[in-house]
């Protein structure tokens, strides 16, 4: 390739920007001596008049006193101009390090020092791999590895632990640099993106969410759609393409009148929230119940920019609340019908319970009038004529028979009708000493009762003895079967 006054100018520039302020002031130095040497050997070779020789002397004076002064200016420009590079270079946005080819932190400034959470002291010759987070250090390496050995320039989002442990996400930009003796560096910015990243979590959530079963429509605040969700398609019928930049209005269904939107808008704007049952329009014509919750977003000046409503198509729990409404309804009807059945059977239960008590005391004042007319008959025409038997019978036998009957009739007409009965005493009795004593009144032996009742005649004779105090004949002169007949009569 052929060089042009151009390419060597350029060659030229690029070469004086790598030089540093003191190579550049010495080069200017003997640039300048030389110059004045050059001048006075001129000087001495031509022959002029003293005077002449003077004033070139005294005008290369002023030029060399003014080329220091440029000199000078320089060298103050080139300290500033390094001192800019100091600042930007240790305060810039982003962190920068050099590490060698080793891996080691050769060069690192305050912003990536104060991101790694070290001071910078501490970092140099320390691995840069020692602040990759877990699960990173792999990729990081081989990040490296391509960079040294491909000098490819690379970029890529990993996470770093901070000293105290703290973990955060970093893009990083990686450029190998070959230096003077032949080695391979790599120069690496570091740009802190955690807040990005969590941005990035955050909206990618939100999206989810946004997509949920419950169908959902975001408009700005005057009411103009500008998205929807999958499920806002599905219940209404509407695409997003043709519902984004519409009108809210789209669902109105004619149900409510302009003063319950109202009262919904106020609502939202003083407590910023609004909830309840509203009736919507399908794309198709259809009316449908839903529960709505609309939400005011605001601004960073507090203002109203935008309204996040949801809803859900109630129409089958409107249906079920039908069904159960009309339930309870035909429950109560047959609930009233019930009652009122039960208490006409109460009135007539009641009737029928009256009639009873009324028969019952008209028999039993009967069965008392009975009574009354037998012991009244029994002691008028019964007693006397057994009297008359007893006075006329002049054998023995006939008179104890005859005093027997007459004592057995006395007894009957005093106890009749009261509660000493024997089913009275049976009550006091257990269901084996009732046989035991029903078989003791009929004269039973005790062998043929316990042969008959297959028990041992000792139990009997305990059986005997419980009836015996049971009925109160602790006297061993009262015989058990005389009392149980005498109770029988």
């Amino acid at each position: 390739m052929r060089d042009t006054p151009t390419g060597k100018s350029d060659n030229k520039d690029q070469v004086e920007r790598r030089r540093t302020p003191d190579e550049r002031r010495r080069s200017l130095r003997s640039e300048a001596e030389l110059h004045l040497a050059n001048q006075l050997n001129a000087v001495t070779a031509v022959t002029a008049p003293a005077d002449k020789l003077l004033h070139e002397l005294q005008v290369h004076q002023i030029e060399l006193e003014m080329q220091n002064d440029e000199l000078r200016r320089a060298h103050i420009a080139l300290e500033e101009s390094r001192d800019r590079y100091l600042d930007l270079f240790e305060f810039a946005p982003v962190g920068y390090l050099t590490l060698a080819a080793t891996g080691l932190i050769a060069e690192v400034n305050f912003t990536a020092a104060e991101l790694l959470g070290c001071e910078r002291k501490k970092l140099l010759s320390r691995p840069f791999s020692r602040h990759i987070a877990p699960g990173w250090v792999d990729h990081f390496h081989l990040c490296i590895k391509q960079i040294i050995y491909h000098n490819v320039h690379k970029n890529c989002d990993m996470q770093i632990k901070r000293e105290n442990g703290e973990l955060r996400f970093v893009h990083l930009d990686a450029l190998p640099i070959k230096t003077k003796d032949g080695t391979i560096t790599v120069r690496i910015t570091l740009t802190d993106i955690t807040e990005r990243k969590q941005a990035e979590e955050e909206l990618r959530i939100a999206a989810k969410a946004f997509d949920v079963q419950e169908a959902m429509l975001v408009t700005d605040a005057h009411s103009t759609i500008v998205r929807v969700n999958k499920a806002f398609t599905r219940i209404t019928g509407h695409s997003a393409e043709e519902t984004i930049g519409k009108s809210a209005s789209i669902l109105k269904s004619g149900q409510h009148d302009n003063v319950f939107y109202q009262e919904i808008f106020n609502t939202i704007t003083h407590d910023q929230y609004w909830q309840g049952e509203i009736w919507n329009l399908r794309k198709n014509g259809e009316v449908f119940p839903s529960l709505m919750n609309i939400t005011a977003v605001n601004d960073a000046e507090g203002k109203i920019s935008h309204y996040v409503g949801s809803f859900l198509d109630i129409s089958v729990q409107k249906k079920a609340e039908k069904i159960l409404l009309d339930a309870r309804k035909h429950l109560e009807r047959q609930v009233k019908k019930t009652v009122a059945d039960l208490t006409l059977a109460k009135v007539e239960a009641e009737e029928v319970n009256t009639a009873l008590k009324v028969m019952i005391k008209l028999r039993e004042s009967e069965s008392c009038d009975a009574k009354n007319l037998l012991i009244l008959e029994l002691k008028q025409e019964v007693m006397p004529f057994l009297q008359r038997l007893k006075s006329s019978s002049r054998e023995p036998k006939q008179v104890r028979l005859l005093s027997a009957l007459d004592a057995n009739l006395q007894r009957l007409i005093s106890s009749y009708g009261s509660a000493s009965s024997l089913s009275s005493v049976y009550k006091t009795l257990t269901p084996k000493e009732i046989q035991v004593a029903s078989m003791v009144r009929e004269g039973v032996s005790t062998k043929a009762i316990a042969a008959t009742l297959s028990l041992s005649p000792e139990t009997i004779s305990i059986h005997r003895k419980n009836i015996r105090a049971k009925l109160g004949l602790n006297s061993k002169s009262d015989n058990l079967r005389s009392y149980l007949i005498t109770l029988h009569s």
